[in-house]
């Protein structure tokens, strides 16, 4: 009993200075080069929402001393999420200096819940492709920025930001230079294209609580055919984006929709069958009390939208 606690003991005791030797070596060397790196970002060229890509164009460039590192080494980086084209701009060994052109595409995985009124952020992600981080560790330079005269259709470009975090593999730590770009849809625009089309169909649908009981027929072709309209209009809207695992803004919307429109499309069948069986004024109390009803549906639903 006394050698197996024993030999439990050299075991843990292991394994803890092998944590422990893990740990160091995750950690920056106080020898280690330090390499300062810059951005000027010209323009955002595209977004594909679908592909879950975007085109940038951008300047990079790295300051670094002589004596800690050489040029062939700083030269030696890699983009972590794409793999765009580069040509070199200067590079000066002497005095520390390597800076490139890059125009290309990248990916990143975006969020869609809040589509078509959403926010993105779009990075850009530089490693080393030898030299982990206790040997080499990048820092970032304040003069990065975007161009003023950076644009691109559809989106408005809000905030930018450089950072350098560490990225482990295994049990190597290599120093990850990123600088991203936040995005966002125009508000006015995004409703004018998402919401007010939707908004009118539906409108136009919600007629039928103006047509006479007897004209049930008229009510309920009005119903289908708004429907259809509908229907065609949200397979519209979510084509420029892939497939989700959850529900987003235009989704949730739509949900709604068709929950109108159910109410509407069942208040009518049942307003004809009291028409067939010659209940004509209890077809009429019937529509009048649908009517005073759907605001108070149209109510819950967006309350539900909001929750949501």
């Amino acid at each position: 009993m006394m050698k197996k606690t024993v030999t439990i003991g050299i075991l843990c005791l292991i394994c803890l200075i092998s944590v422990i030797q893990s740990a160091k070596a995750l950690e920056p060397s106080e020898n280690a080069a330090h390499v300062k790196v810059g951005v000027w970002l010209v323009n955002v060229e595209k977004v594909d929402l679908s592909s879950n890509s975007y085109r940038l164009d951008f300047y990079l460039w790295f300051k670094f001393d002589p004596n800690e590192i050489s040029l062939n080494d700083v030269k030696s980086f890699e983009f972590i999420n794409g793999a765009p084209t580069k040509y070199e701009v200067s590079a000066d060994g002497d005095t520390g200096y390597l800076e490139y052109r890059v125009r290309g595409d990248f990916i990143t995985a975006f969020d869609f819940s809040d589509y078509q009124f959403e926010k993105h952020s779009i990075s850009v992600k530089i490693e080393h492709t030898k030299l982990d981080a206790t040997k080499m560790i990048f820092e970032t330079d304040s003069t990065s920025d975007i161009d003023p005269e950076a644009t691109i259709a559809g989106w408005n470009l809000r905030g930018f930001k450089t950072e350098v975090s560490q990225h482990s593999y295994s049990n190597e730590a290599f120093s990850r230079f990123i600088f991203s770009v936040d995005l966002e849809r125009p508000l006015l625009s995004s409703f004018i294209k998402s919401v007010l089309p939707i908004a009118v169909i539906t409108t136009i649908s919600l007629l039928a609580f103006f047509i006479s009981p007897q004209n049930f027929a008229q009510r309920i072709t009005l119903g289908v055919t708004t429907l259809m309209s509908a229907t065609t209009f949200h397979l519209s809207l979510i084509s420029g984006i892939p497939p989700t695992g959850y529900l987003t803004f235009a989704d949730r919307m739509m949900i709604s929709i068709y929950v109108i429109f159910l109410y509407n499309l069942g208040t009518s069948v049942y307003i004809m069958r009291l028409v067939d069986g010659k209940k004509i004024d209890k077809a009429i109390s019937t529509n009048r009390t649908a009517l005073r009803i759907l605001p108070v549906l149209i109510l819950i639903l967006l309350v539900t939208q909001v929750i949501l």
